[in-house]
């Protein structure tokens, strides 16, 4: 591996490329070996200064004097949306002007829908001549090498920082959507794929919810599939990322089976819709148990201490279905080391085409959750032994869970990449089928003919 991972060695197998084109970071994912950390360079690397959509509403037609507002006022569908956003220098480019100290996402609860950010913060720095750091996928210029268009659209924290504070009524957030909508479909690579080779991050569950029936041929990261159609979002086309976890890593961990006192830890909101009706029931079998803590909680402020102190302290944490399948608690758990117990029947797992999550997790149907003694017994019986062989996986996986920057081997990005590069051939298949009849029914559908030249 070269020191820096942007100087390519002639020879390597490059396994994928992704492009920059307008609102589209163009990436290539390197074909790794048998191992974390034994990622092969690519053939060739190429930077690039693309710009990301203009903020105008699609029916405003602007002169050519704002052409340079037009094009700063852009950020706002993604670094724009921070705090410390300081716009480039450069007229032509919309992106921060320092790539060596990018603005910081929103903390707090905000962070744990924040791939968006370490997904494109991850590419902006791909190509940077002085990065020392391995690059898991690089943008490239040339769109005609891509296989897969990032979409860099910070849509969960557009939820989070305008739905939240608007009124009943479409607000920035809604006018983000459609401008983006409009952009993507004026786009000569959309049109060419029908979107199928665009990569869109819509984690928070309410994110893009406006349009993205719309944009559904594109390839989604998902937290889970829970408030989605089938028909938009699933695990044939869509990945699954984890959530950033808000509880920190728990760093030089020497616990033991006895030094964890508690046996079980919950701490979240008891009450709630849907499917999270199980949460209730589960309380009332499990709040007089010895050795369990379940209560009413969050991880704000004293709440993240006390969720802290507890999941390091006890041996198990349960992850309970809420309003949707998944949540952050899971996440905390593996940061904690705290051996995650998983009822959620309808729960979709990051990763899980590379990981078995029964070496670290106890997996419990909700139906038998429900009967008495059933979940209390499982527990009791896992003795010394296994518990710590679980233990210690769970301490060996969850480098594959942590977001940062610079990415690592085996790290959050790094595998999110991973996940996107395994459903490039299904795309290519796809699209390739779609060409069949390009060549006959060009006349009618030109596009189609288009495409066969740059195949």
């Amino acid at each position: 591996m070269n020191e820096e991972c942007c100087v390519p060695d002639e020879g390597e197998n490059m396994m994928m490329a992704v492009v920059f084109e307008g609102a589209l970071t163009g990436v290539q994912l390197f074909k790794r070996g048998t191992g974390f950390g034994k990622e092969a360079s690519p053939n060739k690397v190429v930077s690039s200064s693309a710009d990301l959509p203009q903020s105008t509403p699609p029916s405003l037609s602007l002169p050519p004097s704002s052409f340079y507002e037009a094009k700063l006022g852009s950020a706002k569908f993604h670094f724009g949306m921070t705090s410390t956003f300081e716009p480039s220098l450069d007229p032509d480019s919309v992106w921060p002007r320092n790539l060596s100290n990018l603005p910081k996402y929103p903390g707090a609860m905000y962070q744990q829908h924040s791939p968006e950010y370490w997904l494109t913060v991850d590419l902006l720095t791909s190509s940077m001549p002085d990065r020392k750091t391995e690059c898991t996928a690089v943008r490239v210029s040339n769109p005609q090498i891509a296989d897969v268009f990032f979409v860099p659209f910070f849509a969960s924290l557009s939820y989070n920082k305008y739905k939240k504070m608007e009124q009943e009524g479409e607000g920035q957030n809604e006018q983000l959507q459609r401008q983006l909508v409009s952009f993507l479909k004026n786009q000569t690579w959309w049109k060419l794929s029908g979107g199928k080779d665009h990569v869109v991050v819509i984690h928070h569950p309410n994110s893009l919810r406006l349009v993205r029936d719309q944009l559904s041929p594109a390839m989604y990261v998902v937290c889970d599939f829970g408030r989605y159609p089938e028909w938009v979002a699933n695990m044939t086309k869509d990945i699954v990322a984890p959530y950033k976890h808000v509880i920190k890593t728990f760093n030089d961990d020497n616990t033991q089976f006895n030094s964890r006192p508690l046996l079980l830890f919950f701490q979240g909101a008891i009450v709630r819709k849907e499917g999270g009706i199980i949460r209730q029931q589960l309380f009332e079998l499990l709040k007089d148990e010895e050795g369990v803590h379940f209560a009413t909680g969050n991880t704000r402020s004293n709440g993240r201490k006390s969720a802290t102190a507890g999941m390091r302290s006890s041996k198990f944490c349960l992850h309970l279905a809420g309003d949707t399948p998944s949540s952050n608690r899971l996440f905390d758990a593996i940061a904690s080391h705290c051996v995650p117990v998983i009822i959620s029947d309808e729960l979709e797992l990051p990763f899980e085409d590379e990981l078995d999550y029964s070496e670290f997790c106890l997996f419990v149907r909700g139906e038998d959750a429900l009967k008495k003694d059933f979940v209390i017994n499982l527990l009791r019986s896992v003795q010394a032994d296994e518990w710590t062989r679980m233990w210690n996986r769970l301490k060996t996986v969850s480098i594959h869970f942590e977001y940062q920057h610079p990415t690592a081997p085996g790290d959050a990005v790094n595998m999110v990449w991973r996940a996107i590069a395994r459903r490039i051939p299904s795309v290519k298949r796809a699209l390739n089928k779609d060409s069949r009849y390009g060549r006959s029914g060009w006349v009618n559908h030109p596009m189609s003919h288009h495409r066969l030249v740059l195949q």
